[in-house]
């Protein structure tokens, strides 16, 4: 039989994504004798995964009750198991300690940290059972579905400082649209094709036809040996993307293009 063990309060360590969280014995059951460890200090657990396998103690008379398995109703890493194998447990006492992860960075749903999936921490009412996750924060334009905690953010900030100060350059924010380059629906059918590139954002979508503006390739050369260029714009992130995908990749600079 599995059963999920449970959660005492915890003692803070430090920062906030240092909670450690005490996972006890169900209160109220029998005591259990401790058969077998199924973890070791250090190894990551999620949410259900079986912390020890014990042996309830039978009542005079009774007969022996199957096997239990305990689980973790956290997601983390193990710091303290408390307990030798044969060691009879009482009801409510603490077996494991657990430093809960705060799932910092998320992709798709899934904790980068401890591989958790976060769209099970439900309960069967709807509503979450702890608090899931730190990570409020989309970092990368191309990847929404890439969050971080905001501690985070303010790491790969400093790190994004450090290396412009490393590179001796300053960030220069670049225009997409009527800047670095011209697009439009209409098309002439005497015009020259020749430097355009026509395209579709999706099936059913108009027909755009793009060039660089005059001297574009020329200016982004020689202004990414002094800049890290950051490109912008007010169209659709697939448009942004399939932009910076057919055409600036093109181009053979030192630049650094984040839409």
């Amino acid at each position: 039989m599995e059963e999920p063990a449970d959660s005492g309060g915890g003692a803070a360590a430090e920062g906030p994504a240092a909670q450690v969280t005490e996972i006890r014995c169900p209160a109220g059951a029998r005591p259990l004798r401790l058969l077998e460890w199924k973890v070791k200090p250090g190894a990551l657990v999620n949410v259900d995964s079986v912390i020890a396998v014990c042996a309830p103690i039978p009542a005079e008379g009774e007969r022996r009750a199957a096997e239990k398995k305990l689980k973790s109703d956290r997601a983390g890493v193990v710091r303290e198991l408390c307990g030798q194998l044969g060691q009879v447990i009482p009801p409510g006492s603490v077996i494991a300690k657990v430093e809960e992860c705060s799932h910092p960075v998320v992709m798709k749903g899934l904790c980068a940290e401890c591989g958790q999936d976060l769209t099970q921490l439900q309960s069967k009412n709807g509503k979450q059972q702890v608090p899931v996750s730190t990570a409020t924060v989309s970092m990368v334009h191309s990847v929404p579905e890439l969050m971080v905690s905001s501690e985070q953010a303010e790491q790969l900030g400093r790190e994004d400082q450090q290396r412009l100060h490393r590179n001796r350059k300053l960030v220069l924010m670049v225009d997409l649209d009527q800047t670095l380059i011209h697009t439009t629906e209409q098309h002439c059918q005497h015009m020259s094709n020749k430097g355009i590139f026509h395209f579709q954002l999706g099936r059913g979508e108009p027909m755009l036809h793009t060039r660089l503006r005059p001297h574009c390739k020329d200016f982004l050369e020689k202004i990414a040996k002094l800049y890290e260029l950051h490109v912008f714009t007010f169209g659709s992130r697939l448009y942004a993307h399939t932009i910076a995908g057919t055409w600036l990749h093109r181009i053979e600079s030192s630049s650094t293009f984040l839409i």
